[in-house]
């Protein structure tokens, strides 16, 4: 799918990036964990109107970039030789060839463990549940926790692993639910806080604080 890319640089606000989707209905904005903004913007809606769009959100904006930054200053990345702990269990981190950061050396940990753990779980929760999935890929993903493809699909965030086991199994209760429902509809909620015991708006308030690559969580 073709999409059209505009950067444009805002004195406040920063970089933002307008991509043009045929398929968007509407004006949307995202901004990811590392604080890059972007403005989807829906076939025949012009720059103007979608500048505009943006303008009308600049405190949001503001506000969740300062939330962004506010907590990237809190994180503490840990150095070549220390351990890092992945559901109690203490892996040294060593860069091995090819990897120029200890961040490298932290995502490759991670997948070998979720490679290990996440399948199995996903399996678990699904047969438990009444859920039918096409196969798990676990991934390297910085923007998103998970996702489920039109073929029932399971793909899942590494970085999981450093969250607890009920904040992952949420997530992956999550992407399961979008093999029946593949939008955010009602119906879809509705599924979702049924497999999670009503906990599913406690359980998704959790998640959001506690970010992909964020190591050391205040709780």
């Amino acid at each position: 799918m073709h999409k059209i890319e505009n950067i444009v640089n805002y004195r406040e606000i920063g970089v933002v990036k307008y991509v043009q989707n045929k398929r968007a209905r509407n004006l949307s904005i995202r901004i990811n964990q590392q604080g890059n903004v972007r403005v989807t913007i829906p076939r025949f809606v012009s720059q103007k109107r979608a500048e505009a769009f943006l303008m009308s959100r600049k405190q949001w904006i503001l506000k969740k970039l300062l939330e962004i930054n506010n907590l990237q200053d809190t994180r503490q990345m840990p150095v070549a030789g220390d351990l890092l702990n992945v559901r109690g269990k203490e892996i040294p981190i060593g860069l091995q060839k090819g990897e120029g950061s200890v961040e490298d050396a932290i995502w490759r940990i991670l997948l070998k463990e979720g490679k290990e753990y996440l399948p199995r779980r996903v399996k678990e929760l699904a047969e438990a549940n009444g859920f039918e999935f096409n196969g798990v890929k676990v991934r390297q993903m910085k923007t998103r926790w998970g996702s489920c493809t039109h073929k029932k699909g399971i793909n899942l965030n590494s970085w999981l692993m450093m969250l607890p086991e009920y904040l992952s199994d949420y997530v992956i209760l999550h992407e399961l639910v979008h093999t029946l429902h593949r939008d955010h509809s009602h119906r879809f909620w509705a599924a979702l806080d049924l497999v999670t015991h009503g906990k599913s708006k406690q359980l998704r308030k959790e998640l959001r604080a506690r970010p992909i690559m964020l190591i050391n969580p205040e709780n």
